[in-house]
């Protein structure tokens, strides 16, 4: 009995805390999307909102990704010169399957729809671009969301993930339970909650 209750304690303080870290992770990521807004507003012509319409009208979900219930934040990161030059592209979280090229064909199509700066401060970009599925449920969050059409059958919920998770480090099973938080932190990159039990979680392996 004893053992019941502990192991329904520790599983509401796991709750407990997931929901303080959620609260939180939302309210940085308005920030620094907010923040991402602005910048997008001054150097894109037509500002963020233009960022958005353009990129939504050229990229879209490949079969390949759809059939694999591909859904993850691709972070972009590239800088636009104060002379209106693109360069330093690279992909955080590349999702693959056809859409990391996709991605790369509308940042080079945007050339000359940026205007010139002062500051070199308006040069470095990191935007998020979130790929989810028709009726999938995800908390990840992109400057730009890329939604696919279901692809026939059911994907998994973060929240399936997260079940799964805390049965395999309950089990003792790290190697499972990490495979969870990897699937986790492919969805949503910028979730420091998974990086926290990923690093809880190696730690109680080093110590066992």
């Amino acid at each position: 009995m004893r053992t019941i209750f502990i192991l329904v304690l520790l599983g509401f303080s796991f709750l407990m805390r997931a929901q303080d870290q959620q609260i939180l992770y939302q309210h940085l990521t308005e920030e620094r999307l907010g923040t991402l807004r602005q910048v997008l507003n001054y150097r894109f012509k037509g500002g963020a909102g233009e960022f958005e319409r353009v990129m939504n009208s050229m990229v879209d979900y490949t079969p390949e990704a759809r059939k694999n219930c591909i859904i993850g934040v691709m972070i972009m990161k590239f800088t636009v010169s104060c002379d209106n030059e693109l360069g330093d592209l690279s992909l955080r979280n590349p999702l693959h399957y056809g859409l990391n090229e996709k991605v790369q064909e509308f940042l080079e199509s945007t050339k000359g729809m940026w205007n010139t700066c002062k500051d070199d401060r308006y040069t470095r970009f990191e935007v998020p671009v979130l790929f989810t599925l028709e009726g999938t449920e995800t908390s990840a969050r992109g400057l730009v969301t890329i939604i696919g059409e279901t692809p026939g059958f059911s994907c998994r919920s973060d929240a399936w993930y997260l079940e799964r998770f805390e049965k395999f480090k309950e089990k003792g099973k790290s190697k499972r339970a990490l495979e969870m938080l990897d699937q986790l932190l492919r969805r949503d990159p910028y979730n420091n909650s998974y990086y926290d039990y990923k690093r809880e979680l190696l730690g109680a392996e080093t110590t066992e």
